[in-house]
Parts: C-alpha cells; structure tokens; sequence
C-alpha cells in the first residue's frame, strides 16, 4: 500500500488532529472523482481530513488523486497495490482516520454543503446517539437528479431512531454516503467484512446497531449516484451470492435471533437461491422458514411467502 504522505508522529497527530474523518474508496471512478472530492472540501465545516484510498485503479483515478491532494493538504491519498475490494479500502481508511467524527462518501457520490454542519449539531444534540443517517437524492451519471430519493427505494422502518437492529437484519435502509459517526463505533465495530462484496455496508450497519443507537434526519445531504458501471447494476448474480453468504453469517453470529427474524431470513436465503437456480437446496431453507413461522404470529407474512415460492419452486421445475 502507497500513501503520498509519511506517517505523522505522536506529536503531529495530537497537533493536527481533525474534527471530522471521511473515507472515500475509489476504483475507476476518475471521472466522477473530483466531483465528489469537492463536495467534501467544500463542507461549510472545514475542519476535516479526506482520506482517498485508491484500489489499483486502471483509469487515470490516481493520477486525479495526487493532483488533487497537491492541491489541498487536508487530502490523504492512499494506494493498492493490488485490488483489494471497497471493505478493504474502507478499512484502511478507518485505520488512518483521526477525527472525532467519521464519514464515509464513495467516490462517485456528492455530499451537499451543509451535511457535515447538520449532522454534527444532531450528534451533540443527542448524546445517546453514535450514527447519524440522512436520505439522500438519487442522480444519473451526468449528475443529473431522477427525481426519486434513497428513502423511496429503501424506505427507512416506522421508528427510523433507536435500537435498529432487529430492523436492519431484515434489510438494509441506510445510504453509505449518509453516515456520520462517532470514532468510538470504528473502535468498537470492528471493520467492514472483507468477504462479502457489494453489500458490506448492509453487514456493518448491523454489527454497528448491535451496540450503537442510531438517529434519522430526513433531510437530504448527498446525492446518490446510479450509473452503469454501478455494482448493482452490473452484478445482480453477485448480489444474490453475497445476501446469502451475508445472511448466513448472520444467523451463526447472533444466536438470541427471535424465530420471527430467523424465519425471515431463512426464507429469503432460500428466494435468493431459488433465483440462483438451486431450487432443490432453496425449497430445503424456504421449508425451514415455514417450520419456523409456524406458531409465531409475527411471522405469518413469511409463512405465507414461503408457501407461495415453495409452490412457485415446484412449478417451474416441472417439466414442458
């Protein structure tokens, strides 16, 4: 791993230490890059650090990187030698950050000038609270806005605040690029998995609710973009393989799951492997989940669903 700056002594990094730490992953992204560079230096709260972790791009990603940080000491650019994947990188990041405050923001993705602003306020305000998340408006690739936001697709649950984790093991709700948290969650978190792609926000807001309440704002603060080298446009087949991998883990992470939640999960690791086209070990997890909804009335809508893929399952491998 490459950096352009050499590694601050004790002394300097008590001296220079920033209020707020933000992570930006990069791979072949240099033309949305100083887009969303600027939409972090630009912050009505200049007290920051950026930290750019370039993973062994093959655009001109880096070479943007270290023009950018020449032009601004408050940029830390990092490099991978190799491609090490967004966790990776997001990790380094969190191991390199200083601030009070930690945010993240990939970089094709634009903070609005006054999140940082917001979010700290509502951090200080509310003392029992360690994540912030904010909605975000969706934009295409040429930055132009779709009309619809993040909490559309993802709606967030009735009480967005709190205790999410029996919310966020179901599903995840939370925009990457909407978080601010603080730098105790990076201590006592851990780091973002780095086995599962594509969704290791979604596992890592989960380990994080485990002990850490978190607050909603609805404000909008960052534009979330989708284009078509998005990773959820690109790798569908990917998205499946890694829900379930991540699901999996889960249910042998946390052991005091409720019957209702592991139902849930168990019927939509056996979807996920129904639309993998393994519908024989599929309809074994969907038949799990029934088994497991059976005498719990908050999980009749998962009984129900499962019945009717198992049902779905068994006609589509009947033969023409």
């Amino acid at each position: 791993m490459d950096s352009l700056a050499s590694a601050p002594t004790a002394a300097d990094r008590k001296a220079a230490m920033p209020l707020v730490s933000v992570i930006m992953p990069c791979f072949n992204h240099a033309r949305f890059l100083e887009d969303s560079v600027n939409g972090i230096l630009r912050q009505s709260t200049p007290d920051l650090e950026l930290i750019v972790v370039d993973d062994c791009s093959t655009d001109d990603s880096w070479e943007s990187i270290r023009r950018l940080a020449a032009g601004d000491a408050r940029i830390k650019a990092i490099r991978h030698e190799r491609n090490q994947g967004a966790s990776r990188a997001r990790n380094d990041g969190l191991k390199n950050s200083r601030g009070e405050f930690i945010g993240f923001c990939d970089a094709d993705d634009i903070w609005e000038k006054g999140k940082l602003d917001e979010q700290i306020e509502l951090l200080r305000k509310n003392p029992d609270f360690d994540v912030v998340y904010c909605d975000s408006l969706i934009i295409d690739e040429k930055g132009v806005s779709t009309g619809r936001r993040f909490s559309e697709l993802f709606p967030p649950p009735r009480s967005p605040s709190g205790w999410l984790f029996p919310e966020l093991i179901r599903r995840n709700f939370i925009n990457m690029q909407g978080v601010l948290m603080r730098k105790q969650c990076a201590r006592l978190g851990g780091g973002f998995d780095e086995n599962i792609k594509w969704i290791e926000d979604w596992c890592y807001w989960v380990a994080l609710s485990r002990f850490h309440r978190f607050l909603y704002t609805p404000s909008v603060l960052a534009k979330y973009r989708v284009h078509h080298r998005s990773s959820n446009v690109l790798q569908q087949r990917g998205y499946g393989v890694n829900r379930f991998k991540a699901r999996k883990r889960m249910l042998r992470t946390y052991h005091d799951l409720p019957s209702d939640i592991r139902a849930d999960a168990f019927f939509k690791m056996g979807t996920d492997l129904c639309e993998l086209r393994k519908r024989r070990l599929g309809r074994q997890l969907l038949w799990k989940a029934v088994g497991l909804s059976l005498w719990n009335i908050r999980a009749f809508g998962t009984l129900c669903r499962a019945l009717r893929r198992i049902l779905l399952s068994a006609t589509r491998d009947q033969p023409l």
